[in-house]
């Protein structure tokens, strides 16, 4: 088994794909704009609205056509919705020039550089995306 990409449940694609384009500083390369984007960042980065999928559901246009019955019955449990399920660390070579760039970038909440030293020293810092996922930041550290 391999992991084939890592997506993120998302509510609003649109400010999903700007934040992202500009966190990665890269476009898509492949979009659905609607339900499914994909980032190329090392490894495939997706991003998924549900929302499209319930909305299909609703509008009871082909169900049958485009999910079967354990799909349906996913999208009607609670708690499949979008925000705060895991946390996605990306490494930089310049943690202080990364956390001014994202900083400037005003895309989100982003915390402060931040330090903690159990096994090794280590400093990274948080930037939310809209929907309460944290992306954690990490890299060598310059002390000012």
């Amino acid at each position: 088994m391999k992991l084939g990409c890592t997506y993120i449940k998302v509510s609003d694609m649109e400010k999903s794909i700007n934040f992202y384009s500009k966190l990665l500083q890269i476009q898509p390369q492949y979009s659905n704009k609607e339900r499914w984007v994909m980032f190329n960042c090392g490894n495939t980065l997706a991003l998924y609205n549900l929302q499209y999928d319930i909305d299909m559901l609703n509008k009871n246009e082909n169900t049958d056509f485009h999910y079967n019955e354990a799909y349906i019955k996913y999208l009607r449990q609670e708690n499949t919705g979008a925000g705060k399920t895991v946390v996605f660390n990306f490494d930089v070579d310049n943690l202080n020039e990364e956390f001014e760039r994202v900083k400037n970038l005003n895309i989100g909440k982003v915390s402060e550089i931040m330090y903690v030293n159990i096994t090794m020293p280590y400093y990274f810092f948080i930037v939310n995306d809209l929907d309460g996922n944290e992306i954690e930041v990490t890299g060598n550290y310059c002390s000012k």
